[in-house]
């Protein structure tokens, strides 16, 4: 049967430019997993958009006095080049501000409320007496109750990951104003977690397959308790809630001035944009979310664990339809630079659009393939970087592929006549398709990679033993099986690497008149295939990577 792959990649906001880190967090790991699947011959959907609706948005406007629909305008070409610069294949990548999202959200909040899932409840909130207004949890900063971290935003503690309510930060500041901030009783909906507490726990205690710190992580967050959790804001910027179909005494107090809180919508976005991916393909959205055998795999960084694995679940169940739950959070710890935390106003930053024109997409795809953060965090150094091309991508694998091309037509003038096959390189080609499988299928990029640069390792090995440069004027046929062998090898790495360096796998194709690489359902092409050596035309010999410097 067709295994059926739902791939949903975190949702950038689009209040400034991305750097690196998201790179490692979401787009890369994503990506090589999507390629791997079409692959396969899986059918396959990745989907994503700009999250327009968050804090951060609206933080940012303020900050330099525009709407939040001017940022988004400014910012939304940005995060498109970037995607596209970085050859990240989404089936769909849309955005929030979509009027289909905006129904699919009211839909699932709808429900969620017919359902018994949503409260009333009335809460105290951040309120600045110098602005004279309710101030969402990212425009406050203070010290996290929890670790003592100083600068934590009012919803979330980045060092120790924990979700914050509203006044467990303590000595509350404004970011806008830095006045102090006090607590003001305010009226809003919330999702009753605990009624759901169970089946999350069934849900996760079936997840051990997760990495092993994730399913940690999750269950200390569920062994301390679900509590209602509010759903809305005091926001004049998000997705309004649906007053006129509520019932009159389920209205909350001034429902007009409230939005949905974006941790909320912006994950009922992996839903909206498989239904608008479908209505514009005249495909079915529920082949993804209603087969149970279709396994939802999603990547982010570890600040949105729990909003993956304890709250998007509890939203499905909670829609009590038989949604597909999370089968694999591919969650990533955080990519530092030099071992200092990303951050543009202490200038510690670098720009992924302006890296990739430097120095690549080939190369950063492949440095960061190396180092993806997937059980601890990593470290993005410079020197490292350079190295990691100049010696393995260069020298080991740009290398074997021209030293064949060059002897096959320099030496050979294109033309193989004996053409048996190593049973080793069978062996070995067979098995490093297995286990880099065996690592992808469980978002083990990282095992993967290192599989790879084995079996490349053994390649030019065979090269460097077998000597068909000095071998060629006494045995002929000898030389030509050693190359025909070698380019068996080659055949197959750029399948082995096509979720890597797609850029310069498509370029190798092109010179040595290899067909191009387009999977197609029902069909695996990650496995051993023999190349029929006759087809092979090297049209001109040029380096496919070139050395780096700093």
């Amino acid at each position: 049967m067709l295994r059926k792959i739902f791939i949903g990649v975190a949702w950038p906001y689009v209040n400034g430019d991305l750097h690196i880190g998201h790179l490692a967090g979401y787009l890369i790991p994503a990506d090589i997993f999507a390629r791997y699947s079409r692959l396969r011959g899986y059918q396959t959907i990745m989907v994503s958009g700009t999250d327009c609706h968050g804090t951060p948005i609206t933080l940012e406007a303020d900050k330099r006095k525009i709407s939040p629909q001017k940022l988004v305008e400014e910012y939304t070409p940005k995060v498109l080049e970037l995607i596209q610069t970085y050859q990240a294949t989404y089936d769909i990548f849309t955005s929030t501000i979509t009027e289909n999202h905006k129904k699919i959200t009211q839909e699932f909040f709808l429900n969620l409320l017919r359902n018994g899932y949503i409260l009333k409840v009335k809460t105290k909130q951040y309120f600045s007496p110098q602005e004279n207004r309710f101030l969402p949890d990212r425009y406050v900063e203070g010290i996290c109750s929890y670790c003592q971290s100083p600068e934590q935003r009012g919803d979330q503690c980045e060092v120790c990951g924990r979700s914050l309510e509203v006044g467990q930060l303590l000595n509350p500041k404004s970011k806008l104003t830095g006045s102090e901030v006090i607590l003001k009783e305010s009226e809003h909906y919330a999702l009753d977690f605990s009624k759901l507490q169970k089946r999350i726990e069934e849900f996760v205690r079936n997840s051990s397959h997760w990495r092993e710190w994730v399913f940690r992580e999750t269950v200390g967050f569920l062994n301390e308790g679900l509590r209602p959790r509010t759903i809305t804001r005091d926001l004049d910027w998000g997705v309004e809630i649906p007053q006129e179909k509520i019932p009159p005494d389920f209205l909350i107090e001034n429902i007009h001035q409230k939005r949905f809180y974006v941790w909320f919508e912006a994950v009922i976005g992996y839903f909206s944009a498989t239904v608008e991916w479908a209505a514009k393909n005249n495909q079915n959205w529920e082949e993804f979310w209603l087969d149970p055998s279709c396994r939802h795999y999603y990547f982010m960084g570890k600040d949105n664990l729990i909003f993956h694995t304890i709250f998007w679940p509890g939203q499905l169940l909670g829609q009590e339809k038989g949604y597909n739950l999370p089968y694999f959070p591919a969650v990533n710890n955080f990519l530092l630079l030099e071992g200092k935390k990303f951050s543009k106003s202490r200038g510690i930053h670098i720009d992924s659009l302006e890296l990739a024109k430097k120095y690549g997409v080939d190369n950063v795809r492949f440095y960061i393939t190396s180092i993806l953060p997937e059980n601890k965090d990593a470290n993005f150094i410079g020197n490292e970087f350079v190295s990691t091309i100049n010696n393995e991508l260069v020298d080991k694998i740009g290398n074997f592929f021209y030293r064949v091309l060059v002897f096959y037509r320099e030496k050979l003038n294109q033309k193989i006549n004996q053409s048996k096959l190593d049973n080793e390189i069978i062996q070995r080609t067979e098995e490093v398709f297995q286990k880099t499988a065996e690592h992808l299928e469980k978002c083990e990029m990282v095992s993967a990679f290192n599989l790879i640069l084995n079996y490349v390792h053994f390649a030019n090995k065979y090269l460097d033993q077998n000597k068909p440069w000095e071998i060629l004027a006494t045995d002929r046929r000898k030389a030509e099986e050693i190359i025909f062998n070698a380019w068996q090898m080659i055949y197959s790495l750029r399948i082995l690497l096509w979720p890597i360096i797609p850029l310069a796998i498509e370029k190798l194709n092109e010179l040595s008149n290899l067909e191009k690489i387009i999977p197609r359902e029902g069909l695996d092409f990650f496995v051993f295939k023999k190349l029929e050596i006759e087809k092979v035309k090297v049209k001109e010999l040029k380096p496919l990577f070139q050395k780096i410097n700093l």
